[in-house]
């Protein structure tokens, strides 16, 4: 049993929460803290935990899903000695050593590992933009957690179902559709239903009308996330 919070999106499902364009979630299970991207803004960030009671001291790693700036901008608000950080090889050089220096704990990933019991990452995957997602196995099924699906949402939810052995329960965060014209969506959905998700959670970089189309071909299996909303970890 678990939690998964989204700390930072383009919406937010209160007030209190400071919205921005950008990604970030904390995957809670039992003591263990990890967070998938920072978002693009440290004050956002740090904003957003205070209002959701989030100790951003406690995260125990801290996952990067590729290196654009709305999802490691905020990394200075979680960046601490000791912490495990997660970022795929195609890092600059900077930002490795960077993240060396301020916590002595870099991985460098390729392929997929084990982030922590129960969360595996899909390696690296793509190859203008390379980007790793997260797999959260839980007891009604694996959680895939993008950040902008650059590669592609169905490659990666395939990738990942693959890994998994199993069909996805749910499929969160950013589908990188904003850009992308009707008719690719409409083809992308119904790749999505050919492989059986259960549910899918779209934000982010997804786009007001792609998120209208996934909103309708999906019914009650499409469910609303901003930031602020918990998703229970069964």
């Amino acid at each position: 049993m678990g939690r998964i919070l989204i700390l930072y999106d383009n919406r937010t499902d209160r007030d209190s929460l400071i919205r921005g364009w950008g990604f970030s979630a904390l995957i809670e299970q039992g003591d263990r803290r990890t967070l998938f991207d920072a978002g693009a803004d440290r004050l956002v960030m740090q904003h957003n935990a205070h209002v959701l009671g989030v100790d951003l001291s406690q995260v125990n790693a801290l996952v990067f899903s590729h290196e654009h700036c709305d999802h490691i901008g905020g990394m200075f608000s979680v960046l601490s000695r000791g912490l495990s950080v997660f970022c795929p090889t195609s890092f600059s050089r900077t930002y490795q050593k960077a993240l060396h220096k301020e916590t002595g704990a870099l991985q460098l990933v390729s392929k997929s590992v084990e982030i922590s019991p129960g969360i595996l990452s899909t390696g690296v995957l793509g190859t203008t933009i390379k980007e790793q997602a997260l797999i959260i196995q839980g007891r009604e099924g694996p959680i895939l957690i993008t950040g902008c699906a650059h590669p592609g949402i169905v490659k990666i939810c395939g990738a990942a179902q693959d890994i998994a052995g199993t069909s996805l329960q749910l499929v969160l965060g950013g589908f990188h559709f904003y850009r992308s014209k009707e008719q690719k969506v409409r083809g992308e959905i119904e790749s999505l239903k050919d492989i059986h998700i259960n549910r899918i959670a779209p934000c982010h970089c997804t786009g007001d009308g792609a998120m209208a189309l996934l909103r309708n071909a999906f019914g009650e299996t499409f469910l609303e996330i901003k930031a602020g909303t918990e998703i229970v970890i069964e």
